[in-house]
């Protein structure tokens, strides 16, 4: 079921930057990242409501531990989406996308060296055909050829 989930994830996650690519026309970068923020915050509430998971108890049995990585979790997902639409307002869709989508790149590295979790030849095969993929997809094809030569 995790594969239907993260799937729904990604197409959810195309369709986000489709609209927000278009409402970024004459719209600063930040105040949509804040107004989608919002917009966000109120849909995951309601989700959580509706599902029974926000309740008195299961705030209250948060650590403090499990609070720092919330919040640190929340500041570096801010952090990404100020990045990553400060650079859709400026670049190429496609571009842009597919340039932050190394994040898999880097979370299998931190993955490894953060939570000791080794990775397949298979899964390093994957990943450097990603970084290729993005190579080729993000520098245009004049500028790749002039680095080999």
């Amino acid at each position: 079921m995790y594969i239907l989930y993260a799937l729904l994830g990604a197409v959810m996650a195309s369709i986000g930057t489709i609209f927000a690519k278009v409402g970024l026309k004459g719209v600063d970068a930040n105040l949509l990242t804040a107004l989608r923020g919002i917009v966000m915050a109120v849909i995951v509430t309601l989700a959580a409501l509706s599902f029974g998971k926000f309740t008195q108890a299961g705030l209250s049995s948060l650590t403090a531990k499990h609070w720092l990585f919330i919040i640190l979790s929340g500041l570096a997902g801010a952090l990404s989406w100020i990045f990553f639409y400060h650079a859709l307002s400026a670049g190429p869709t496609v571009t842009v996308t597919v340039l932050d989508k190394l994040s898999l790149v880097f979370t299998a590295i931190l993955t490894m060296i953060v939570l000791a979790e080794g990775i397949t030849l298979q899964a390093g095969v994957g990943l450097v055909l990603v970084v290729v993929g993005t190579i080729l997809v993000a520098i245009p094809w004049n500028s790749l050829i002039s680095f080999v030569k």
